[in-house]
């Protein structure tokens, strides 16, 4: 029986080195990656791993990590808009979308590779992610990836405790979809394997599945790349930068005269399609809602440290964005200031905790015309206070 296991194993890991160097000819192939690309809001980008790579490779890219915010590209100040064609000597490039919450980027980044070490990159945190429970385990499956778990789970230049941190709460957000739909769903053997409590098992189990995850990660690192080629075929053409040094008072002035037209139709300051779609004839009802919410607690802040952890662990260095809350529509809907004030500092106060990261507390701008678009999205004024600290942060040592 051990001598079929032992021939078992060297089959397996005869297998895996052969694909293994099969996917490096496969990845000599690829094309470069393009740097209109980094406006584009591609799933791949989130799910996979190779986009991500091949941006950070090119060396003058700067990641913009970020969740349903960075899809208002309609907004003149928009990352996407303001640096376009490398204005500032760089490519944003964002990687996100709806229900993009720490722990989604957390996996993303420790699934990096080497690519993003010592490197810069910006992070905007939303309110809307700490609630009670955190983040949904259907809005976390609909951005969740194996491939990057495999690496990330193999990869022992990671401290281990975030590892087992990552593994845990992925195995608890499976088992909790499991449960609340009925599903099957398996636990990738790689996500249970670090929630061992043994570290001698731990060990045993790691060496017994190298060759189970060598080929798993083959397979699913084939079909990204196949799906990057496609992504890069289908870039838009690249934009043409504004030429000349940036005047913010003009670039304020602009984006001010823009919100005014996008925003005549209602009270709160919100575009004018949002707040008619999503708002229009059931203000009243939205009265008082909020009034019982609380973000005070909740596993998002545990989910941030573990990104903070991973950065750190990186060497690199983060702009991190601290979006306020719309403060009439709070007030509409009952959320109070104190509330609100409260969930502020929790987020402040992990922030402080690293010195690799500075801290864009953007919180003292909640009454602010035309700071946020809608009921908690970025806006005109809001994107152009980011665009500044990018440009700023990029400059700096």
């Amino acid at each position: 029986m051990r001598k079929c296991f032992l021939r078992a194993l060297l089959c397996l890991l005869a297998a895996a080195l052969a694909l293994g160097l099969v996917r490096l000819g496969v990845e000599k192939t690829m094309p470069d990656y393009p740097d209109s690309l980094g406006d584009s809001l591609a799933p791949e980008k989130i799910t996979g791993e190779y986009l991500l790579r091949a941006a950070a490779a090119k060396g003058d890219t700067l990641p913009v990590f970020g969740s349903s915010e960075l899809k208002t590209t309609q907004i003149c100040t928009h990352p996407a808009n303001f640096f376009a064609g490398k204005r500032c000597g760089f490519q944003v490039d964002l990687i996100g979308r709806g229900s993009c919450q720490s722990l989604v980027h957390a996996m993303a980044i420790a699934a990096s590779g080497k690519r993003l070490t010592g490197k810069k990159a910006v992070l905007i945190t939303a309110p809307q992610s700490y609630v009670e429970d955190g983040i949904a385990p259907d809005l976390f499956m609909a951005n969740f990836s194996e491939q990057q778990m495999l690496s990330l789970l193999s990869d022992r230049t990671l401290p281990a405790e975030q590892r087992q941190y990552l593994a845990r709460r992925v195995a608890e957000l499976i088992e909790d979809y499991n449960t609340q739909y009925g599903a099957s769903l398996q636990q990738t053997t790689a996500a249970g394997l670090l929630t061992c409590a043994s570290a001698k098992d731990q060990t045993a189990l790691e060496a017994l599945l190298t060759p189970y995850a060598a080929v798993s990660e083959w397979l699913l690192d084939t079909r990204d790349m196949t799906s990057a080629r496609r992504v890069i075929a289908e870039a838009p053409a690249a934009q043409t930068a504004q030429s000349g040094p940036i005047d913010w008072d003009a670039e304020a002035q602009t984006a001010v005269r823009q919100a005014e037209e996008q925003t005549s139709g209602n009270e709160f300051g919100m575009e004018d399609g949002y707040y008619n779609t999503y708002i229009g004839r059931r203000l009243s009802q939205q009265a008082g809602k909020d009034a019982a919410v609380s973000y005070d607690v909740s596993p998002e802040y545990d989910d941030l440290r573990c990104l903070f952890e991973i950065c750190k662990a990186k060497q690199m260095q983060i702009l991190f964005v601290h979006v306020p809350m719309h403060g009439a529509w709070s007030d509409y809907t009952g959320f109070s200031a104190e509330r609100r004030q409260t969930y502020y500092e929790n987020v402040r106060r992990i922030a402080a905790e690293y010195e690799n990261v500075t801290l864009l507390d953007l919180t003292g701008y909640e009454y602010e015309p035309y700071f946020l678009c809608d009921t908690m999205h970025l806006g005109w004024k809001g994107w152009l206070a980011v665009d500044k600290a990018i440009a700023e942060f990029w400059e700096a040592a």
